[in-house]
């Protein structure tokens, strides 16, 4: 992910040391996850290290590629660093199919929340009873299993559920059209999000976030939140903007799989890394 979408350029970056102290400097975009920091004066860097940048609000990981006279080459990183081992603060920057949309201001944030998580724990529950086969076969607890009984059968059972979630996804009208639309960059962790939009949120904003993570099978996932911050992006379009979103009241269940798609996607990327590098 670009630089320029984790952090306002315009606001002053710094680069965080491992002593507490705090070095300004300029920022030049070279491209996707890479790009240049000039320091105001001279730090000690190494090639291979990860160097911590800030705008005063968000901070973000980069691995040093290489020093030039012109200032230190780096690449966003797309995964936690050694020091943030708890699960919950596992993040990783990403593609995804994802869709925002706007439920109300912060003046009716009460009301409306209630009644959207109750559509959203409603849809949740039916497509539990596919993928976490939390629900058996009406009566199956009273019926003995015999070999003899396909109904019993657990995995004429499992592929029965299987495909009723297939049918499920591809009838739904929102699972469709969010499968239609181009994949976005996002900043995922298991409390919030990040991601670019044109559309026009204010702090404090009550969203619905619904998103698809490939895993087997995939997930498909609604949540709410509200709009934390709202950073302009200075590349490219300048009418796009970064948008900060904290997710609320998440359960137990989603919460589980969100983290386990972040550390699968964080095995894939430290693979994939150190191949090139190989």
């Amino acid at each position: 992910m670009n630089i320029d979408n984790l952090l306002n350029l315009n606001s002053g970056i710094q680069a965080m040391l491992t002593n507490g102290s705090r070095v300004a400097g300029t920022v030049e975009i070279l491209g996707d996850e890479r790009f240049v920091f000039s320091p105001r004066q001279p730090i000690e860097v190494k090639e291979g290290m990860l160097l911590r940048l800030s705008d005063g609000q968000d901070s973000v990981l980069a691995k040093v590629e290489e020093i030039t006279p012109e200032g230190i080459r780096l690449c966003v990183e797309c995964y936690a660093s050694p020091g943030d081992e708890r699960r919950q603060d596992a993040r990783v920057y990403d593609k995804i199919y994802l869709k925002a949309k706007f439920l109300c201001r912060e003046d009716r944030k009460v009301e409306t929340f209630q009644e959207a998580r109750e559509r959203i724990v409603a849809n949740k529950l039916i497509i539990d009873s596919f993928v976490r086969g939390k629900f058996g076969p009406p009566g199956v607890e009273e019926m003995p299993f015999t070999r003899e009984s396909l109904f019993n059968n657990p995995i004429v059972w499992e592929i029965n559920r299987k495909l009723d979630l297939l049918i499920h996804m591809y009838l739904g009208d929102d699972f469709m059209e969010l499968m239609r639309t181009p994949q976005k960059d996002v900043n995922l962790s298991a409390s919030g999000i990040r991601f670019i939009t044109k559309e026009s949120f204010r702090p404090g904003d009550l969203v619905e976030v619904s998103m698809i993570l490939p895993m087997a099978p995939l997930l498909y996932l609604q949540l709410l939140g509200d709009v934390l911050r709202i950073k302009p992006v200075t590349s490219g379009e300048t009418s796009r903007s970064a948008i900060a979103v904290r997710f609320l009241q998440v359960d137990s269940d989603t919460k589980e799989d969100i983290i386990r798609y972040l550390f699968k996607r964080q095995r894939e990327v430290l693979r994939k890394r150190q191949g090139l590098e190989d």
